[in-house]
């Protein structure tokens, strides 16, 4: 141990904190208890180290997560800038500046990040190809799990060997195989977590050949016979117990039963104890409980009652271990688990095929997944001998480079990840470089294969110096002391190495560091519990507010708690501004074991106007918009799909109702939907018929784009076929829903950069990714800033919270992987279950049983530490929210622990799998004194007599609930009618200010000052149509003023998703013969040639093929053949189509009597065409009117009045622009084929 520098007596932080600083020399673990400011500890040990003169690219610091990283980088930047700016010494302040430079190619990262660096400067050692790409998406990873394994499993049943077909049949059942599927991912999975996978999975059988027998086999010995003998031993204390109480005057009989009973428990135990297993076994099947013979006296009642309850558990104690450990004889277990040998055998044979396959294709496709890379920088950092493993050339550079490595969050490093880090590190334990920092009592990620045994190891040999030394961080500054107080009662009754694999000893109870919180009686952890059963009520409640299930009754009760909390301005402590405040919604965390009522809260607060932030709703896929996006691409890859053309139908789609969907099946019932809808159209030629007529039409298109066109560009077009994307913005949450479909397209794009293309894959893609439970995060347009927020416990770890709600507690815990036929563990290896191939039956092999109780254990201590990360989430205020049958259930539940004598619980107890997280907060709670109001009968409550524990328990069900709803929105309105009642004069005085007012530029304001000349034209054609409709005005200037400024169209177009087949119009008719205009070359046409524009105008979705059909070509044939016609193809050169221009004008010369003379307007539009000569210009512009009588001059004289306005302002803009004067103005009237010069 080195000489650590004294602490300043004003320094901040503790003696252990200090310690853990400055301490080196030594392999060193932090034990660091939640909210004890590890990353403070571990930035400063950084800054210090940087200090003695260390470069920071000699120091290897590996976090748990990419934004832990960048945390720590950003701390110790600013350590650093402060280090800099306060440093005197030159040659120091260079120092510190060069780490700033250093900083950020520094190796601060997670360990993933940090074997990619490795791969990428040593990929020559291991011959890869440097160019990759990371396999990141965990959808993408599946499906190509699944080629690679349906390839194989096509070539195994090809040789019908008759070992894998007893291996399908094991695992599978008569409808699939995708046991046997499930299986194999699985175990590779498992396998690949270990450092060598390949000899892990060789080992597995090991346990299989039991050449000994069972009773001297390794598993039994040390995973089972410690249980067994444990529970009998039990056994044979409680009978002890019995026989000592069923003594004395009219207790004879009761004695001689226990004694007989205890003589028989006895025997069983010797037989256990001395490894006679058929004996013991033979004699637990031969032992009887008869019916218990109780004393009629009432003074021996109680004695009675206890002797009774002893028999009772120990009756319970024989039926589990008959059950658990010994189903059926030892024989038969041997017997069952050699029969199982060969199918281990040929699990690992093509589990192992199946690994060098997905290898294969992964090397093929140029792609790494998160776990090649920790393989592949292990195989870089070491050398295979025939003897032993070596470090190579890469582990010596970087043991000789790293003159520390900082490990955070350590409880979570699995084993592969330790092997890597040994290469890394100092080899020598007595010059220790190797720096961790963690806290097993928060290790919950099982999932990830974080294995907890590593750290708990050397929190052990540390405390005896073993190896290096140990650092506890017991103090929190994070929490008051009721959450702290809370913690420690419960964690000190549960958490032991038998369940939570370690102790919760004075070392790890939370100490409180943090002093400044205000005293306060209201900050005691509150327990919520809604009765789901109660009392007949003579109160009808009305339907709409009936509760579905206990989950909507908790969350209405936490929602009407934090209403209260809000409305009543709770008060709690601001560290920051170091006072207290009223608590606002962003201050209050929803914590829950699981993402799955996510839903059912966005829903419920909805209705209890709580504000919400909640990142994964977990509800994309179930979004309406993109479930029918999804139901249409299914139909597109395959339109023999009932229920997504059902869908696609009754959706917006196509927007058929009930009733036609059911004519559809009528007209086929025989075969497929698709089917009947082709037999429909056939037999019918109604409304419904023209509807499946023009949908088939798009999805004959679209299906042929998805074969061409990439899926993106497939989307886009659904999207402006259907105007999906605009009608969608006009529903409820309209944004949300557009922005959802836009994500899609993002997907698509990403899932087309990955190895997978087509249609197929991608609808297979979506298909996993919703049948593996996942989602897409929805997309956020918008976070309140004053939310609540919602988040998984997983979610929470490392955050903190003022006041946090624990939702959810009663659900009972997980354990449906111990469930499976197979169970894996990282030292016993793989148990299977072995299903005799003639009955069917399913037996427990002496591996399965011993791994699935290691398992068990594990999942609990896990839902333990959860339990633990849960409550320390809390600065202020804890709530804890649970339901029960109703209060007498929850009393009976917990009292299960009342009469326990030692202060941590039975394993037995902790481990019953049909349990909760409030099951054992109740367990931790009914011993202790404050507990005791509640409880009709008393309760021993000496062991925790001296505990400075508060809570406080309250019930609610559904009637007191519909009673608080009903007081918050009568207390809403009474709120929002007194407002009304304040404002209403103010208002009134308002209003009238604002109604009476009249502005002195009215005419100004409803003129655009920018305008078309299409606009303009009207007031040419009739001057009293610039009178604005939708607009009334009593003001004497706009009465004086007989008109409105400004053109409005009455009725804008409808757009393309509601519009039906309609008429083609005029106007389209005229647009389309512009275009085709503008676009003809210049020389004379002919009939084809026009056609041949017409169908390429068509096809570039510039005109509709119905539009086109009513284009006169005749007329355009005609123009061409006039004197201008021949004049213009003549002069091409000095011909410009289509010319834009803008102008300014004084609003005067365009409006009379317009009163702001000093007011400009901006007119633009488009001539159809002019030549150009050498002084002068000559316009001329196209107009297909339908004119009724061509041969009558006032007609004529109506469409000339017409247009002349505006074609006067086209000659004046293009004598301004172009400095000519113009000589003719030609109105060209197509439909009539006039030509008529406007200048003449």
């Amino acid at each position: 141990m080195n000489q650590i520098p004294l602490k300043p007596q004003n320094e901040r932080f503790t003696d252990d904190q200090w310690q853990a600083i400055f301490d080196q020399g030594d392999n060193l673990l932090v034990s660091a208890s939640a909210g004890s400011g590890k990353t403070t500890v571990l930035v400063r040990r950084v800054i210090e180290k940087l200090k003695m003169g260390f470069d920071i690219d000699e120091l290897l610091i590996v976090t748990f997560t990419e934004a832990a990283a960048r945390e720590m980088k950003e701390r110790i930047q600013e350590a650093l800038q402060e280090a800099v700016n306060s440093e005197s010494d030159p040659v120091r302040r260079q120092h510190f500046t060069k780490q700033l430079v250093l900083l950020p190619t520094a190796n601060i990262s997670t360990l993933h990040a940090f074997c990619l660096t490795v791969i990428r400067r040593y990929y020559y050692l291991i011959d890869i190809d440097p160019v990759f790409r990371m396999l990141t998406d965990e959808t993408e990873t599946i499906l190509m799990k699944e080629d690679v394994w349906d390839e194989l499993r096509e070539a195994l049943y090809a040789e019908n060997d008759e070992r894998f077909f007893q291996l399908t049949m094991n695992f599978s059942n008569d409808r699939s195989d995708d046991g046997l599927t499930n299986l194999v991912f699985s175990l590779y999975e498992f396998a690949r977590a270990n450092p060598d996978p390949q000899k892990w999975l060789e080992q597995l059988s090991d346990n299989y050949r039991l050449t000994e027998g069972l009773a001297k086999s390794r598993l039994y010995q040390e995973q089972i016979r410690p249980l067994v003998l444990a529970d009998i031993y039990q056994c044979v204390q409680l009978y002890e117990q019995m026989t000592q109480l069923a003594q004395g005057e009219g207790l004879e009989k009761m004695h001689e039963q226990v004694a007989g009973e205890q003589l028989q428990i006895k025997n069983i135990y010797e037989a256990f104890s001395q490894d006679r297993l058929e004996e013991a076994y033979a004699s637990l099947e031969q032992l009887t409980f008869s019916t218990f013979k109780s004393s009629r006296k009432a003074e021996l009642k109680e004695i009675s009652n206890e002797v009774k309850g002893m028999r009772d558990k120990a009756k319970k104690l024989i039926q589990q271990i008959s059950k658990s450990y010994f189903p059926v004889s030892p024989s038969q277990i041997e017997e069952l688990t050699e029969k199982a040998l060969p199918l281990v055998e040929e699990m690992t044979k093509v589990t192992q095929s199946f690994m060098d396959g997905f290898s294969m294709r992964k090397r093929e496709k140029g792609v790494l997944d998160f776990n090649d890379l920790e393989h592949l920088a292990l195989q870089i950092l070491t050398e295979k001998t025939k003897d032993a493993w070596l470090p190579s050339e890469a582990s010596k550079h970087y043991r000789k480079k790293f003159k520390e490595v900082m490990v955070d969050e350590y409880q979570d490093v699995n084993q592969l990840q330790e092997a890597i880090l040994y290469w890394l590190r100092e080899p020598d334990d007595t010059k220790g470089n190797m720096f961790m920092v963690g806290d097993v009592k928060q290790s919950i990620y099982s999932f990830r294969l974080a294995d907890p045994s590593l750290f708990i190891g050397k929190y052990e040999n540390f405390s005896k110096k073993e190896g290096g030394r140990r650092i506890v961080l017991a103090e929190n500054f994070r929490s008051r002391k009721e959450v702290l107080s809370f913690t420690n009662l419960i964690f000190e009754q549960l958490m032991d190495p038998a369940v939570g694999q370690i102790n919760y000893d004075e070392a790890a109870k939370l100490i409180q560091g943090f002093s400044d919180f205000p005293e306060n009686e209201q900050f005691e952890p509150e327990i919520m519990i809604y009765e789901k059963e109660q009392e007949e009520s003579e109160i009808e409640i009305p339907t709409d507010d009936i509760l579905e299930d206990k989950t909507e009754g908790e969350l209405f009760m936490t929602g009407l708690k934090i209403r209260q909390l809000i409305d009543s301005s709770f008060m709690i402590y601001d560290k920051k501004s170091k006072k207290s405040r009223p608590i606002e919604y962003k201050d209050i965390v929803l914590l829950t074991p699981t993402k799955k009522n996510n839903l059912t809260i966005l829903e419920i607060f909805k209705t209890l106007d709580i504000p919400l932030e909640m990142n994964d709703a977990q509800n994309y896929f179930q979004a309406t918009e993109i479930r029918t996006m999804i139901s249409l691409l299914q139909l597109i890859d395959n339109p023999y799909q009932d229920i997504p053309l059902a869908a696609v139908l009754r959706s917006p789609v196509v927007g058929l109702i009930e009733p036609e969907l059911a004519s559809i099946r009528l007209a086929d019932r025989a075969h497929t939907y698709y089917d009947a809808v082709f037999a429909y159209q056939a037999s019918n030629e109604d409304e419904l018929a023209a509807k499946l007529e023009h949908f088939g039409k798009q999805l004959d298109h679209w299906r042929e784009l998805a074969r061409r066109s990439s899926i993106t560009d497939l989307l886009w077009d659904i999207y402006y076929e259907t105007g999906y994307l605009e009608y969608v913005v006009g529903l409820p949450a309209g944004a949300q829903r557009q922005a959802n479909l836009y994500a899609l397209v993002d997907r698509a794009k990403a899932y087309e950069q990955s190895s997978f293309r087509g249609l197929y894959q991608f609808v297979r893609f979506i298909e996993k990714m919703q049948e593996k439970d996942k989602d897409l995060a929805e997309p956020v347009i918008s976070i309140e800033d004053n939310a609540v927020r919602v988040m998984t416990i997983h979610a929470s770890k490392g955050l903190e919270f003022p006041v946090v709600f624990l939702l959810d507690m009663t659900k009972e815990f997980n354990l449906q992987d111990l469930r499976n036929r197979y169970a894996f563990e990282e030292k016993l290896g793989a148990g299977i279950r072995y299903m005799d191939p003639e009955t069917r039956v399913l037996y427990d092999t002496l591996p399965f049983q011993a791994i699935k109780l290691a398992k068990q254990n594990k999942l609990l201590s896990e839902e333990m530490r959860k339990l633990y990360v849960g409550l320390t989430r809390a600065e202020q205020k804890l709530f804890i929210v649970g339901s029960y049958k109703n209060k007498e259930q929850m009393i009976q539940t917990w009292s299960e622990a009342a009469d326990h004598e030692e202060l941590v619980f039975d394993p037995a107890l902790r481990l019953k799998g049909r349990s909760s997280l409030m099951n054992w907060i109740g367990y931790g709670l009914i011993r202790h004194p404050e507990m005791q109001k509640y409880l009709e009968e008393e309760v021993s409550t000496s062991l925790l007599q001296d505990s400075n524990a508060q809570f406080s328990i309250s019930w609610m069900n559904q009637q007191t609930i519909i009673e608080q709803r009903q007081l918050l929105a009568e207390k809403e309105l009474v709120n929002l009618d007194e407002q009304m009642k304040e404002k209403e004069t103010v208002l009134a005085d308002s209003l009238q200010k604002r109604l009476a007012y009249e502005y002195p530029y009215q005419a100004s304001s409803q003129t655009t000052s920018y305008q078309s000349v299409s606009e303009i034209k009207r007031l040419f054609e009739d001057p009293d149509d610039t009178q604005e409709s939708r607009l009334t005005l009593e003001s004497s200037q706009t009465k004086a003023a007989s008109r409105q400024f400004r053109y409005t169209q009455e009725q804008l177009a409808e757009p393309k998703f509601l519009q039906k087949d309609r008429q083609v119009s005029a106007a389209a008719v005229g647009t389309a013969t512009h275009a085709l205009l503008q676009l003809l070359p210049l020389e004379m046409p002919t009939t084809e040639s026009i056609n041949q524009k017409l169908q390429e105008l068509v096809k570039k979705r510039l005109i509709d093929e119905k539009v086109a059909k009513k284009v006169d070509v005749s007329s355009i044939i005609w123009f061409f053949q006039t004197e201008l016609g021949q004049q213009l193809i003549a002069n091409k050169e000095n011909v410009k189509r289509e010319q834009p221009f803008s102008m300014l004008l004084s609003a005067d010369e365009v409006f009379q009597d317009y009163p702001n003379q000093e007011d400009e307007l901006l007119i633009h539009g488009i001539v159809d065409g002019y030549l150009e000569e050498k002084d002068h210009l000559h316009i001329y512009d196209f107009k297909t009117d339908f004119i009724l009588h061509p041969d009558d001059p006032a007609e004529i004289d109506a469409i000339v009045q017409k247009y002349q306005g505006q074609l006067r302002l086209y000659q004046q803009a293009m004598t301004e622009a172009l400095n000519k004067p113009v000589e003719n103005v030609f109105l060209i009237l197509l439909r009539v084929k006039r030509i008529i010069n406007i200048n003449k």
